[in-house]
């Protein structure tokens, strides 16, 4: 069984993806962080090949201004990390410079957040600085409308926080079929024969903070 940190404050979306054969390990209570955002996985975890990064591990201080609390939100992509390498850990970015990641400087801090993985050199998201980022190093992206996704305590949450994505599959968190651009999402998944699977169809697509496999 493959194990995934999420947060556990929707127990739905724990439930739903248990069943589809995934261990569940709560991301913890990071009260450092912004109320919305002390249990985002993609907030306190990153995984670069075999590598795991947590907020633990960070050389810098997080907290809970922006961009302080971005420190782990950075997207692996295509043999690239994409961040706000201003903010970055510096543990990270020591990691990516030994092991000969190109690192590429993105002017969202929510890096993470905002993107979708589709496949290993293709991603969705509503970030203009990401999707020029993304082409530039040799990968596809689709941009889609900004909003539409909900997020307690914000006017609206990220595309990549709203789903998790492993081998062939895209797992949204909530219905994303009531998401404006959803038959381009439908269509962009299908091109690289990626399924998608909606948890708690009754919930409204949600920005939970992703879902990290470890």
């Amino acid at each position: 069984m493959k194990t995934v940190v999420m947060s556990d404050l929707y127990p739905c979306f724990c439930h739903a993806l248990n069943k589809y054969g995934y261990n569940i390990i709560p991301a913890k209570k990071y009260t450092a962080f912004n109320k919305s955002e002390q249990q985002h996985a993609d907030m306190q975890v990153l995984k670069i090949k075999d590598r795991v990064f947590t907020i633990e591990d960070c050389m810098k201080t997080a907290g809970e201004k922006y961009p302080e609390n971005v420190r782990l939100n950075c997207l692996y992509l295509n043999g690239c990390l994409y961040g706000k390498l201003s903010a970055a850990d510096t543990a990270v970015l020591d990691y990516c410079k030994n092991n000969g990641i190109k690192t590429v400087n993105v002017n969202q801090g929510y890096a993470r957040c905002s993107t979708l993985i589709v496949a290993q050199n293709a991603a969705i998201t509503a970030d203009k600085s990401i999707e020029k980022a993304l082409k530039s190093n040799g990968a596809e992206a689709l941009l889609i409308s900004e909003g539409n996704i909900r997020l307690e305590g914000f006017d609206y949450g990220f595309i990549g926080g709203a789903s998790f994505t492993d081998e062939n599959t895209v797992y949204f968190f909530g219905n994303v079929k009531k998401h404006p651009d959803y038959e381009k999402i439908k269509v962009f998944c299908d091109r690289y024969n990626s399924n998608i699977e909606i948890l708690c169809e009754n919930e409204p697509l949600t920005d939970i903070g992703g879902a990290v496999l470890i």
